[in-house]
C-alpha cells in the first residue's frame, strides 16, 4: 500500500503493451523490412500516455515482400520506460511488453504466405518471425509462444494468438483505420 503513492510520484500507472492480435495476447511489431520500404509493411500505433509510436505489422502486405517481426507478450507489474545511457527512465506500473520465444508459427495457406522462424541478427539467442508474401490472398497467421526470463528460459504457459493478413495484388499499402488500432 505504501508503494503505490511512491510509484505514482515516480511515473504513475501506464500501459506500454500494444496488442494487435485477435485476442490481444501478443504484440507483433516490425523489426526489419527486407525487400520493401518499411512504410509498406507497418502501421504506426501511438501510446498517448507515454508519448511514443511503435511500428506494428500492417494487416495488408504488398506482394513478394519479406519482413522480420518481433513477437512480445504482456506482463503486468512495474517496469522502466524512457531510459537511455544517461538515465534509467521512469518507473511505471501496468501492462508492458515482455520477450517471448516463438515455438511455432503457422500460416493457414502457405501458397499465399510462407512463414518461418529465423535468428535475430541484432541479438544473439533471440529469434524473429519471417513472413514472405507469395501471391494475393488472405491468410491466418497463428503464433505459439512462451514468455522467457533474462536467461532465455521459458516461463509460464504457452500463449497462442493469431491475426489475419491479406497479401494484396498491388505493391502499395491499403490499411483501413480499424486495422491500425491495437487489438483489432
Amino acid at each position: 500500500m505504501l508503494a503505490l503513492p511512491a510509484l505514482a510520484a515516480c511515473g504513475g500507472i501506464a500501459d506500454e503493451f500494444l496488442p494487435n492480435t485477435e485476442r490481444g495476447r501478443l504484440e507483433v511489431s516490425v523489426a526489419r523490412a527486407v525487400n520493401t520500404n518499411p512504410d509498406n509493411v507497418t502501421v504506426s500505433v501511438t501510446n498517448e500516455r507515454l508519448r511514443f509510436a511503435r511500428g506494428m505489422l500492417a494487416r495488408t502486405l504488398p506482394p513478394g515482400i519479406e519482413v522480420h517481426v518481433d513477437v512480445s507478450a504482456s506482463g503486468f507489474g512495474t517496469y522502466r520506460f524512457g531510459g537511455g545511457w544517461i538515465t534509467n527512465g521512469d518507473l511505471y506500473l501496468g501492462r508492458h511488453a515482455v520477450p517471448t520465444e516463438t515455438i511455432e508459427v503457422v500460416s493457414s495457406d502457405v501458397r499465399v504466405l510462407a512463414v518461418g522462424i529465423v535468428p535475430d541478427p541484432t541479438s544473439p539467442g533471440r529469434q524473429q518471425v519471417k513472413p514472405i508474401t507469395l501471391k494475393p490472398g488472405t491468410v491466418r497467421l497463428t503464433f505459439n509462444t512462451s514468455k522467457v526470463d533474462k536467461k532465455r528460459q521459458r516461463i509460464g504457459t504457452r500463449i497462442e494468438d493469431s491475426l489475419v493478413l491479406t497479401a494484396s495484388e498491388s505493391p502499395g499499402r491499403d490499411v483501413s483505420p480499424a486495422s491500425a488500432k491495437p487489438g483489432k
